[in-house]
Formats: C-alpha cells, sequence, structure tokens
C-alpha cells in the first residue's frame, strides 16, 4: 500500500477512535464538571439560539427542598442524545458548586456524577439513546449558604452539535419557613419557662 494511503488510513482509524473515547455516550463526563464543555474535536460549542428549554418546577427554593428540573426541546422534529445538569450558587464562587443533589436517579436512564466531591450533583445521560425530555428531582442543602442558585445545562444534539451552560432563570432563596419554625419554637420554650416559673408564685 502507497505511504500516502497507508497515512490517510491510519489518519481515518485515528479520528473514529477518538471519537468513541471522548464522545461518552454512557454520561460519563466527570473531567466536564466544572468547564460543562464536551470534549468533541474538532467541534466547538454551538452560538446559535438552542432549540431545548431548561425549566424550573418553582421560581423559589428552601434549604432542604425540592424541585423538578425539566431539559425538553422547543419543537417536536428536535431531539437530544446527550446532557450535562447542576445547579450553581448565584454568588459565583467556585467554591460553591454544584450545589445541592439529585434524588430517585435512575441508573438505566441517568449517570450520577460526584462533581466537586459532592454526591449526586450533577446528572448526564446513561446511553446515547435520543430522547425529547428529561425530568429529574433535585434536593436543595439543607443550610442557607449559597443564596439564590440556578441551574446550567448543556445539551448535546450530536456529536457536532451543542450547546453548553444554559442556564434557567435564578431560584429566590426562601428561608422564611426556617425562620418562622426558629420563632416558634423560641416561643414554646419562653412559654414552658415561664409557666415553671409561675408554679413557685
Amino acid at each position: 500500500m502507497p505511504l500516502g494511503a497507508t497515512a490517510l488510513l491510519c489518519a481515518a482509524v485515528c479520528v473514529c477512535c477518538v471519537q468513541q473515547c471522548v464522545g461518552f455516550p454512557n454520561g460519563s463526563v466527570a473531567f466536564s464538571c466544572s468547564s460543562m464543555t464536551p470534549v468533541h474535536p474538532p467541534f466547538i460549542p454551538s452560538t446559535s439560539s438552542p432549540p431545548f428549554t431548561l425549566s424550573t418546577s418553582s421560581a423559589s427554593y428552601r434549604p432542604g427542598g425540592v424541585i423538578t428540573v425539566t431539559v425538553e426541546v422547543k419543537n417536536s422534529s428536535t431531539d437530544f442524545q446527550g446532557f450535562l445538569l447542576q445547579a450553581r450558587s448565584m454568588a459565583g464562587l467556585d467554591l460553591l458548586w454544584p450545589v445541592g443533589k439529585f434524588t430517585n436517579i435512575s441508573s438505566a436512564l441517568f449517570t450520577a456524577l460526584h462533581c466537586n466531591n459532592r454526591e449526586n450533583s450533577t446528572v448526564s445521560q446513561a446511553s446515547g439513546v435520543k430522547r425529547k425530555k428529561v425530568q429529574l428531582t433535585w434536593k436543595a442543602p439543607s443550610n442557607s449558604n449559597y443564596g439564590d442558585v440556578y441551574f446550567s445545562a448543556t445539551v448535546v444534539q450530536d456529536y457536532a452539535t451543542f450547546w453548553v451552560q444554559l442556564n434557567s432563570s435564578a431560584l429566590r432563596l426562601d428561608s422564611s419557613g426556617n425562620s418562622a419554625a426558629g420563632v416558634s419554637s423560641s416561643s414554646a420554650v419562653l412559654f414552658t419557662i415561664l409557666l415553671s416559673l409561675s408554679a413557685f408564685c
């Protein structure tokens, strides 16, 4: 075989291997936790308007509360085969991502990732099966240290076409429930103390 043809064949084999190795249809993309950018050489993230929406079941969240997060196509003729989803703090500090964790994750459909050493803090696909909608349950942290948060998603339509860091609207921290509970608890303690003192009068 001529040298040029051999080189061309080797190049084609290398490209195929690279696509199979870095495409990760099973969602094992922990190295993309921070940038949320898939490694699909030679392709880069699309700058066109994404044909997907990222929405939440509520505009606010409470510490320890649960939110439903949905990634969905805008029209029935579109689908996607990969995604990466996590919540981040609006404060923008690297130490504050990802926030919370996803629960009730079906291992047949999704891959749970422990980004930044935080269990189930990020979710991706478990296979390259095409889909039109993904719906996941997110549980907020039990404290209010993170303030307002938002969800960020990378959506892969195919190997060459993908959108990075599609962000949801901000979810406002609602700590009113905790404050009310604290006031009620304090009132109950005060009432018990006063009741005890009256017994000695």
